[in-house]
This record gives C-alpha cells, structure tokens and sequence, in this order.
C-alpha cells in the first residue's frame, strides 16, 4: 500500500496491519453481501433479479441510476437506501483496497498506467492549492451525484492528497451514505409529483438518467481520440 504525502508529494507504504484490516472487512463484506443476496435469490428471486438490475444501472449510469432504477422498480425509498449504501459500501471498500494493494502493479501495467499517470498528473497540478482541496471539499465532491464524482474517486483522491486510510474512509463513507439518504428522499419526492401528473412517466426520468453519463462518457471517449497526440 502507498500514500501520497502532501508535504513533498512523494509515496510512502503504511503499515502491514492497515492493509491487513483493510483486506479483511472487505472480504467480510463481499461474503455477507454475496450470502445475503444469495439467499434472496433462492427465496424471492424476482427481487433478487430487480437488485441485479438496479447493481447494473448503477454501473452504467451511477449513483442517480441505482436510486432511479430502484424506485421505479417499487421498492420504498427505506429499501432503496439499504440496498444502495449496503452495495456502494462493498464496492468502495474492494476498489480503494485494490488500488492501495496493487498500485505498484498498476503503475507498470500498461492498461493502468496512463488512469496513474493521469491521477499523479492532477495532484502535480494541485500541489498549491492542496490546502483548499481539504475533507470538506472532498466530502462535497462525494455527496454530488454528477457523472466522474461518487465515493470510488473520493477515495483516490483523498489517496493522492496525503490522507491516510482510515481519514479517507472516516471522509467518504459518511459522504456517499448521506448522499446516499438524501438523494434518494428527494428522488422519491421528484417520483411522487411526476406520478400525479400521469402514471408512467418517471420512466422517462429513469432511462434519462441511466442513458445520459454513458452517453457523456462515450462523447468523451471520442473526443479524447480527436486531440492530436502530446509532443514526446
């Protein structure tokens, strides 16, 4: 494991017992999500498929997706919130302990070197104004349900900027959960008023906000290839 330290923007290892304890609570978490699932598949599997369906919404289209897609489906908003923060929890947990264990790996790697390069490059240019990048703006970075924010790249930013492991996740878990509450509650609001205006119609807000970031993503994808190459 590596962290970026803000003094001299240089990477240091932690200590084995954080990695360690970070190995093993995400592994706890996997197994009990996967259990869990598990046997709501075996009990009820038409929820068990409305989940998965949700999981891949959230994939596609991000945190609005998940709430959407969830609440289009007719779970509750209470529901939603337990089966978003429960899966985002995991899944943040997995990635961060991914990237703190193989980012040596991931440097040389060629799949991954230019996500790295890429993420050292933006610390490099922060470097001044690191002391106003502080929890509270990473906290707000996480809470925003915007395409390229959430939990998963709070974390490696906090990561870059010299947070430890225990004040990144003591930052972003807290974020994503009440971003988590709070978007879904307004989400369920925005739902309640469309329905009075005609049954069905939120459906359109659902596919608008599963298809938009996966549009966005791939204009930027195109746009990326049309910039002529950077001088070696």
């Amino acid at each position: 494991m590596v962290i970026w330290n803000r003094e001299n923007m240089r990477f240091r290892p932690p200590s084995r017992h954080i990695r360690s304890a970070l190995a093993a609570v995400t592994a706890g978490m996997i197994f009990i999500l996967l259990a869990v699932w598990g046997g709501m598949w075996i009990l009820d599997a038409p929820t068990a498929g409305r989940i998965l369906t949700m999981v891949g919404a959230n994939h596609l289209g991000g945190r609005l997706a998940f709430i959407a897609v969830g609440l289009e489906q007719g779970f509750s908003s209470l529901n939603t919130i337990i089966i978003i923060v429960a899966y985002n929890t995991t899944y943040v947990l997995l990635m961060y302990t991914l990237f703190v264990f193989f980012y040596g790996k991931m440097k040389k790697a060629r799949i991954f070197r230019n996500f790295v390069q890429g993420m050292q490059a933006k610390a490099e240019k922060r470097k001044k104004l690191l002391n106003k990048w502080n929890w509270m703006g990473i906290m707000f970075f996480v809470w925003v349900p915007l395409p390229w924010t959430g939990a998963t790249i709070g974390t490696y930013i906090a990561h870059m900027e010299g947070y430890r492991s225990r004040q990144t996740l003591a930052m972003v878990l807290p974020a994503m959960w009440v971003g988590v509450i709070s978007w879904t509650l307004w989400f369920d609001e925005l739902y309640d008023l469309i329905d009075r205006l005609g049954r069905g119609k939120t459906m359109f807000v659902t596919v608008a906000v599963v298809a938009l970031p996966l549009l966005f993503y791939v204009f930027d994808i195109f746009r990326q290839r049309k910039k002529p190459p950077a001088d070696l």
